[in-house]
């Protein structure tokens, strides 16, 4: 009976999985990113195996400097969380890659709704408004400002690492 010295050339080696997940997610995000136009404002999430999902924010090509000056526009113009909802959501493009879900926002088109001062639906707004009050509520944390609903949150770099850096600063470990 013949023995085999090496495996066959059709055999595969088995998948296992891997501890580090980094270089996968950042490959993803990477690819991406490339398929994306210029001045693209491209959101991953990933899921996680605990259940979470770890969401990555990157900017193509002259994206960043634009979204960071889309930030400024709408401070200057008082446009606020769900401003922010509404103009990502009506201006974004979204693709999966297995469980991975990835959204692109061309910016551009988020600029012109941000200077028009989209401020979007005000019955949904009330609605969002009241979820966070309730939220707040239940949790112990003091309410919102006067009008309910946080300032907008930022589409480009300054603002989106500033807003991370202080939701993980109120994150108890």
């Amino acid at each position: 009976m013949p023995v085999l010295t090496a495996p066959p050339a059709t055999a595969r080696p088995g998948l296992a999985p891997a501890e580090n997940r980094g270089p996968v997610e950042q490959a993803v995000v990477e690819g991406a990113l490339a398929e994306a136009g210029p001045e693209t404002l491209v959101r991953t999430d990933v899921p996680q195996p605990d259940g979470s999902v770890r969401l990555y924010a990157a900017w193509s090509d002259r994206g960043g400097p634009l979204a960071d000056h889309i930030d400024r526009v709408a401070l200057a113009r008082g446009l606020d969380a769900w401003s922010w909802v509404e103009i990502l959501t009506h201006n974004q493009r979204t693709s999966h890659r297995g469980r991975i879900e990835v959204r692109t926002h061309p910016l551009r088109q988020i600029l012109a709704d941000v200077e028009r001062g989209h401020r979007g639906n005000e019955e949904y707004r009330a609605g969002f408004a009241r979820l966070l009050a309730d939220d707040a509520a239940r949790a112990g944390r003091p309410p919102l400002p006067a009008s309910g609903i946080p300032a907008w949150p930022g589409v480009g770099p300054r603002l989106w690492h500033r807003s991370l850096a202080q939701r993980s600063r109120r994150v108890p470990m």
